[in-house]
């Protein structure tokens, strides 16, 4: 007798995941955190900010890691999406781990990797609706996610220097 129940799986490799609405509301936003947290920037520096934001977005309304790719922590010639980059480090990690939650190794490293490449690609809010359509019902906690992510961006957020704000926005598109 083992100590856990082997859950069945419904795994099918994702195209394009439809993001679930109900899903999405739930979990934070990395392009609304960067925005909130420098929200005592100049109207034209916000505006700018906000069309930056926008224009790495998925259509699904994620941030995908993929988009943010050629960008580094301390690379400020791109700008404040540095600053997003240092903030979402940690989003791949976490929501592989939340995904593949409780699982076998087998298992868990089929979930976590596939929850991990859509985070890349289309963003937490499709990883997380596949997730949870993939794992048998109530096992995915939407709101753990949440609180998970929320807690390590605020965490990297820390870190970010007002000298880094500054610097990255002059030297932005020199």
């Amino acid at each position: 007798m083992g100590l856990f129940n082997r859950e069945e799986i419904n795994f099918s490799e994702p195209g394009e995941v439809a993001v679930d609405p109900q899903i999405a509301k739930r979990l934070p936003d990395a392009g609304e955190f960067l925005l909130s947290l420098l929200s005592d920037l100049q109207p034209d520096s916000r505006r700018a900010l906000e069309e930056e934001v926008q224009r790495v977005r998925h259509p699904n309304g994620s941030i995908p890691h993929s988009n943010l790719g050629r960008i580094g922590i301390h690379d400020w010639k791109n700008g404040p999406l540095t600053h997003l980059v240092r903030i979402t480090a940690k989003d791949r990690i976490i929501v592989g781990v939340w995904a593949s939650f409780g699982l076998g190794h087998k298992d868990r490293k089929l979930i976590a990797g596939t929850a991990e490449r859509l985070t890349d690609t289309q963003g937490i809010q499709a990883a997380a609706s596949w997730s949870v359509a993939t794992r048998a019902p109530g096992r995915l906690d939407i709101d753990s996610l949440a609180e998970q992510l929320r807690n390590a961006w605020t965490e990297s957020a820390g870190h970010i220097r007002n000298g880094d704000v500054i610097k990255s926005f002059r030297k932005w598109r020199r």
